[in-house]
């Protein structure tokens, strides 16, 4: 029993956002109804009450990250609030409220702002903000997150750590992260690696060579220099270096001095 108290007590802020927002929904007037894309949200909330995994997906909810009525939720361990109407910074106490939290997906939101460290823990992490428009450098505390997708928002800086030997790797693709690949390690397990459309300088990574990949994308960035050739950089047509600023060599025209 007093276990069972505890589980409902730590959901009690869930069921006060359900409450708060369809007040909201009946107060303008009864003769007009909450926003459909809304109820349904609070009526996956309603049913997942009591269940560490929160999954409100495509409803088109807006308003801010709903941290204060989550507070509570200490055993949260999934949060699913993807492709809505979600807008502003994320909370910074969203990082600190939830110490079970594994799994965190606001993607396809309007988010805006820079992104907290220490937003996910324990082990078997996923961070998943792509396609907002969040700005400031990535904290350096997700380079060993599991699964870590940044991709399509305004994020600079240095990224090169999500790549370092024995990490997983993330989707950062669509920002304006800005670092020298020349001397960065890929680790041989990639299999998928999207850096386009940033603002990365050097030269193409010489340790791509023993790197068996699927997908490479390194175009629209500021590379330059000589592609390094053999082994497995054969598997890789030019799309994937378009738009750079000098790179050559195959599959591009040689370079006319022998690579810079």
């Amino acid at each position: 029993m007093a276990n069972a108290t505890v589980v409902a007590s730590s959901w009690i802020p869930l069921l006060c956002l359900v409450v708060v927002v369809l007040s909201a929904c009946t107060a303008v007037s009864s003769a007009v109804e909450c926003n459909g894309d809304d109820r349904a949200a609070l009526l996956r909330v309603k049913a997942q009450l009591g269940d560490p995994d929160l999954d409100i997906t495509g409803t088109s909810i807006s308003g801010p990250v709903p941290a204060s009525y989550l507070a509570g939720a200490t055993n949260l361990r999934t949060l699913v609030i993807a492709d809505s109407r979600l807008a502003g910074p994320i909370p910074p106490s969203l990082a600190g409220d939830h110490p079970n939290l594994r799994y965190l997906d606001l993607s396809g939101n309007f988010l805006t702002g820079a992104i907290p460290p220490g937003l996910v823990h324990g082990s078997f992490r996923f961070l998943i903000l792509s396609h907002n428009q969040l700005t400031g450098e990535i904290p350096r505390c997700y380079g060993d997150v599991d699964t870590v997708d940044l991709s399509h928002n305004r994020l600079t800086g240095d990224a090169s750590f999500l790549f370092a030997a024995g990490r997983p790797i993330g989707k950062v693709e669509w920002n304006e992260l800005a670092f020298d690949m020349t001397g960065v390690r890929f680790p041989h397990h990639l299999r998928y690696l999207d850096l386009s459309h940033n603002r990365i300088t050097g030269k193409v990574a010489k340790s791509l060579m023993d790197v068996r990949l699927e997908h490479l994308n390194v175009s629209d960035n500021e590379l330059c220099g000589e592609i390094p050739a053999g082994r497995f950089m054969a598997a890789h047509g030019a799309d994937c270096y378009a738009r750079n600023r000098c790179l050559c060599g195959a599959p591009l025209p040689p370079c006319c001095d022998g690579g810079l």
